[in-house]
């Protein structure tokens, strides 16, 4: 009502909202027209005008000046004596505040010797401009600069030239030049030689690791996924490559090298690999939240699990018709086959998706669609395992010997569980061999279930 809003704001402030209302509702279009917060036809007439402006205003003021003082007077009137209501009380104290969060920031005024160096430095090339090109057309381009400089292509060109340390270090030159202050000194990070006997610092690195289940009726939520799909346990996309699980999944090892000093001996160097954390987490982020990495239980992988017949035909059978589905929604959009080669995945920002309490992301049957919660249409999920490494070295001296790199015997290869390959050996018929990936991963499934 517009009692309220009068009895609400006090007299003297409403005294001076409502005869300036219109100025006030004008300045505001102003502001978000020179701040590029409406049209860019608005922003890019605002500039047009300015030109016409400052090569049009001598004419202007030499024929038109009493004609424009007349216009002025004969409309400010009738503007201001219309009677304030309650919408015009409320749009002049909407104005304000979008005049206030519409203004620009003042930059920081250097001191007196400061400003006096720079009219003392930029007055000669002043002139010369002044003397080359008309101060019209000096006007129009210094008002080009304030018109677009907060707009959306100004600040991409200045985040992109930024990136440049060359033009950087000539702004500060300049500035530098102009003010007289003298450059920041450049601290450059120590980096020691190969002979030196001080270790490089010690590093840290992120391990992620992408755990993958299907859904299965009648054995819910397990690792057995179909074949030419990503495996149980996969590096970060696009990749998808096999990986050891998170139980065992062992450091790099660690690397020697032996370097000359120049003194007939040997510099040893060893790069050492060690866990900076106890226990893998799971990235979870929850809707409206930020990321977190929070520590769960790993699940256990089983191999070598006797299958029932009938079970496991029924799950085979199920398999069958999935990856036939799948085949046939891969034809009608991309015409290729379903593979491993074939399909290409895309994934946001894994940062910005969100997921459930235990970290897990749903998707449709094609990993895709990635959302926090289950439910009709989703029969894929997949959570991220990570775990902070660090790499030490170690630097003495040594005898005098052989100079290269020294790495340690390859371990024998062994299974590892929960590691299988990523494409199983298929039949003309759909159905996977006796040695299959597939069958491998409903036996697991299986154990589970019946556990």
């Amino acid at each position: 009502m517009l009692v309220d809003l009068a009895t609400t704001v006090p007299a003297p402030l409403a005294a001076a909202l409502v005869p300036h209302a219109p100025l006030l509702a004008a300045l505001r279009r102003l502001l978000q027209i020179t701040s590029w917060e409406s049209s860019w036809y608005d922003a890019w007439l605002a500039v047009a005008v300015w030109w016409a402006l400052c090569l049009l205003c001598e004419p202007v003021l030499r024929y038109l000046l009493p004609v424009l003082v007349a216009v002025v007077l004969l409309i400010c009137p009738r503007v201001c004596a219309s009677p304030a209501t309650e919408k015009t009380l409320q749009s002049t104290v909407a104005d304000l505040a979008l005049i206030n969060s519409l203004l620009p920031k003042m930059p920081s005024i250097p001191p007196p010797s400061s400003l006096m160096r720079i009219a003392a430095v930029v007055y000669v090339p002043y002139l010369l401009l002044t003397y080359l090109i008309p101060l019209p057309i000096l006007f129009a381009l210094l008002g080009t600069l304030v018109l677009t400089s907060r707009a959306p292509f100004t600040a991409l060109i200045i985040a992109t030239l930024s990136r440049s340390a060359y033009l950087r270090h000539a702004f500060r030159y300049l500035v530098s030049v102009l003010t007289g202050e003298p450059l920041p000194q450049t601290v450059l990070s120590y980096h020691p030689t190969p002979t030196s006997l001080v270790p490089v610092p010690a590093l840290r690195f992120l391990f992620t690791i992408y755990e993958n289940q299907r859904w299965w009726m009648g054995l819910d939520w397990t690792a057995a996924l179909l074949p030419g799909e990503r495996p149980s346990w996969c590096s970060p996309p696009p990749s998808h490559a096999p990986v050891s699980p998170p139980n065992a999944f062992a450091l790099p090892s660690a690397v020697t090298v032996f370097l000359p000093d120049g003194k007939g001996r040997r510099v040893k160097r060893t790069a050492i690999w060690r866990w900076e954390e106890p226990d893998w987490r799971v990235v979870v982020h929850r809707e409206g939240g930020a990321p977190s990495r929070v520590e769960r239980p790993i699940p256990e992988e089983t191999t070598d699990v006797p299958i029932n017949e009938s079970t496991g035909a029924r799950l085979l059978k199920a398999a069958g018709k999935m990856r036939e589905s799948s085949i046939s929604s891969a034809n009608n959009t991309t015409g290729s086959t379903f593979g491993i080669e074939d399909v290409h995945e895309d994934y946001p920002e894994e940062d910005h998706i969100a997921t459930d309490a235990d970290g897990w992301v749903y998707g449709d049957n094609k990993w895709e669609g990635p959302s926090g919660k289950g439910g009709m249409g989703k029969y894929t999920r997949y959570r991220r395992w990570t775990r902070v490494a660090i790499v030490v070295e170690t630097v003495e001296v040594v005898d005098d010997g052989p100079v290269g790199i020294e790495r340690p015997d390859p371990p024998p290869e062994r299974s590892v569980p929960g590691q299988v390959q990523a494409v199983g050996t298929m039949t003309m018929t759909g159905s996977p061999t006796e040695d299959s990936p597939l069958r491998q991963r409903l036996r697991r499934a299986l154990v589970k279930t019946s556990e």
